[in-house]
């Protein structure tokens, strides 16, 4: 009987602990919670301890920033807005940092061979930080903490949070074409473009998240080319987040609007007519659109002679647009890469180049299953990103509130749009452009990511 008293009382607490504080830090239903706290407590710690005032001189060293940070997660923990679970990876956050180090760098080190880290980041002197056959280690001097360099470069210093090594510019050009539904109709598409431009190239416009009408920058033409189609009732602008960060990263990003079912047209738009005339219109939209960029392409006249490559052209889209992402693969030999993002997946669909699929895991709006079962049976090399806590906008600028957009209950629109920029470049990169460095992307998602992958 000596035993029964320790056990009935363990058995008590484990009763009255709730179960996320028994879950690891980064896990299961505490990962929402978790990621923000974390973010919470990095933003109150830059503020209190600003990295750039920490020099490495008296008073301003290594140990003095770690002093500093330390108070401020400790504090976090008493005040209870941080779970003792997620001390340690508090801790790690502060203290893998070049604040208050003299000649060190935030060391990214990739080693695919790894099945515990095969994206890594140390503190070390910039002289250290050299590649072996095993691993490749980047000096990424443009980031002060590791968390970054792991989480946002994957070990290779590239973040895919940045703008650059360009600027966004966007034109406006209407391509008229007949209608596929009603040929004696015409067709007008009022499309957006956006493009690499100079930095520094002139204001930004915040509807478009570019310079309007800059001119291209020249020295990286000729640029991939990214179609983009909206999804119903939607417009070209819903995923600005997207289409203006990939122009400022070196894509020409074409997005035709889908007349008859934008969200113009509104509430026919979305009527069972406007849906199947759209299914008929839609790829031809973008194949046309295609068509005339590229003669664009061979304009002299034109602000995109020799701006594209007809080699490297990729295809992709959210919900609707998911759909005819499937569509235009199908028929279009130049498409390249497939994206689609939300797809809404109706019939025997599949892919046969290389794909990214995304879906937000508690989408409501399209079946996430049929998209499962259309990567199934598409060819590889493919992946499918589900993205935790996110539903069926996290891939637009739009968010009707509802069960699939409903923070904080649900990832914010700047959360769920970290995860679609975490991977849509790196797939571009790697599968448009051949940059094999980009592949290291692939080798650690992100807490709250479910990944499926067949790269080979």
């Amino acid at each position: 009987m000596r035993n029964g008293l320790p056990v009935l009382l363990l058995a008590t607490l484990l009763l009255a602990t709730p179960a996320a504080a028994l879950e690891k830090c980064l896990t299961g239903g505490s990962t929402l919670g978790d990621q923000r706290a974390l973010a919470a407590l990095r933003a109150d710690i830059d503020a209190a301890c600003p990295c750039a005032s920490y020099d490495g001189g008296k008073g301003a060293d290594r140990a003095a920033y770690r002093r500093c940070a330390r108070t401020v997660r400790d504090q976090a923990l008493a005040a209870r807005e941080l779970r003792t679970e997620c001390r340690a990876n508090a801790t790690r956050g502060f203290s893998d940092t070049t604040c208050g180090t003299i000649g060190k760098v935030a060391c990214g080190r990739v080693q695919p061979s790894s099945k515990t880290r095969p994206v890594g980041c140390s503190v070390k002197s910039a002289d250290r930080c050299a590649s072996t056959p095993r691993f490749t280690e980047t000096a990424c001097t443009a980031q002060t903490h590791c968390s970054d360099v792991v989480d946002w470069t994957a070990g290779t210093c590239n973040d895919v949070r940045a703008r650059s090594p360009y600027q966004a510019g966007v034109r406006t050009i209407t391509f008229t074409k007949q209608s596929a539904v009603n040929p004696a109709n015409p067709r007008p598409l009022d499309t957006v473009i956006w493009y690499p431009t100079d930095p520094g190239a002139g204001p930004i416009n915040s509807t478009y998240g570019a310079v309007v009408d800059a001119p291209l920058a020249a020295g990286g033409a000729p640029y991939p080319v990214v179609l983009f189609s909206h999804g119903s009732c939607g417009f070209p602008l819903q995923s600005i987040f997207l289409t203006a960060q990939l122009a400022a990263q070196g894509f020409v990003v074409v997005a035709p609007p889908h007349p008859g079912n934008t969200i113009n047209e509104f509430p026919t738009c979305g009527t069972s007519g406007a849906q199947v005339n759209s299914f008929i219109e839609r790829p031809q939209d973008i194949i046309f659109v295609l068509d005339e960029m590229l003669a664009a392409n061979d304009d002299a006249a034109s602000p995109f002679f020799g701006a594209l490559d007809p080699d490297r052209i990729a295809m992709s889209g959210h919900s609707f647009g998911g759909l005819t992402t499937y569509l235009v693969q199908a028929i279009e030999p130049r498409v390249k890469v497939a994206i689609p993002m939300a797809p809404a997946v109706i019939g025997t669909r599949s892919l046969t180049v290389p794909s990214l699929t995304m879906i937000g895991a508690i989408d409501t709006v399209v079946n996430n299953a049929a998209t499962q079962t259309a990567y199934a049976a598409s060819d590889a090399p493919k992946t499918l990103v589900s993205i935790g806590n996110a539903g069926h906008y996290a891939f637009s600028g739009l968010c009707f509130p509802s069960s699939d957009c409903n923070p904080p209950t649900t990832l914010t629109q700047d959360e769920a749009h970290g995860h679609v920029l975490r991977w849509v470049r790196p797939f571009l990169e790697t599968y448009l452009n051949g940059d094999a460095s980009y592949a290291a992307f692939f080798l650690r998602p992100l807490p709250g990511e479910t990944v499926s992958a067949q790269l080979e």
